[in-house]
């Protein structure tokens, strides 16, 4: 009797997972903004499909710390402004004390492939700053320490790490630091310890940097709001949801009965830049 081929993962788990792909783009793209709500029943309108997969993969978001889930109120991408710099200090401070720890296991178990992925978002990093294109050379940055510490293979250490710095990230469109420490010189250096293999010389590094980076959050005045958040002109630390929301597309919608009973079966393909 031939085996029986794998059961077909259900929809759902293939749509939640491309909603959380779209939704995690954005995010990271900026496009959708700190402090911004994300509407559950606007997304799930927006990509013609049911409410279930995008509840899914918000929370999956919220999992990461790129989604702050709060009773009655809805979801909201954080927002950590200069108003909240103790909470951007401890976050800071926590991956202060792990991310060296990854940075020795990255020299100590890295491969090629990984090795040549960190090269390129230095790469990307370097170009960023050359051209002033401050969003560029954060999600570079958050790129460079999302491959360092999958370097680590560490599974548990990864997993408590990524939410750390994805909340880094998403203050830094926020706030900008008058004198800011030098990172991308010292992440090279981080760079060239890993490819030594050299895991007490990436930890060291590692760590006085982000002693650096400490330090001039807590120096007095040095933390005002970035240009980007004085634009938005925010208040109070949320928006509402924005137009962007509403064109949101997924690249590929196959034609099915919703989980929870509105059917929507046409396919729909996005424009090539994601509107």
């Amino acid at each position: 009797m031939p085996p029986s081929r794998p059961a077909r993962p259900p929809v759902a788990v293939t749509l939640e997972k491309r909603v959380f792909d779209l939704l995690n783009a954005e995010i990271l793209g900026l496009r959708l903004g700190p402090g911004e709500h994300i509407v559950t029943e606007a997304v799930a309108e927006a990509l013609g499909v049911s409410r279930l997969p995008v509840r899914e993969a918000l929370r999956s978001l919220a999992g990461r710390g790129l989604i702050d889930m709060h009773a009655h109120r809805g979801a909201f991408i954080p927002r950590l402004g200069p108003e909240d710099l103790d909470r951007i200090v401890e976050t800071v401070e926590a991956r202060a004390r792990l991310e060296p720890w990854a940075a020795e296991r990255a020299a100590e178990h890295h491969d090629a492939d990984q090795l040549a992925a960190l090269d390129r978002a230095l790469e990307q990093g370097s170009d960023a700053l050359a051209r002033g294109a401050r969003p560029d050379a954060n999600r570079a940055h958050r790129e460079f320490l999302r491959i360092l510490t999958l370097m680590s293979g560490h599974a548990t250490l990864i997993e408590v790490l990524e939410p750390l710095q994805y909340r880094t990230m998403l203050a830094f469109v926020s706030i900008m630091m008058t004198a800011e420490p030098e990172g991308w010189a010292s992440h090279r250096v981080v760079r060239d310890a890993v490819a030594g293999r050299d895991g007490a010389a990436a930890s060291a590094e590692m760590g006085r940097h982000l002693a650096e980076v400490l330090d001039a959050l807590r120096r007095p005045g040095n933390v005002v709001p970035s240009p980007m958040d004085r634009a938005a002109g925010r208040k109070g630390g949320r928006r509402p949801a924005s137009h962007r929301i509403k064109a949101l597309r997924l690249d590929e919608q196959e034609p099915r009965a919703d989980e929870d009973g509105e059917g929507r079966g046409a396919a729909r393909r996005s424009r090539p830049d994601g509107s």
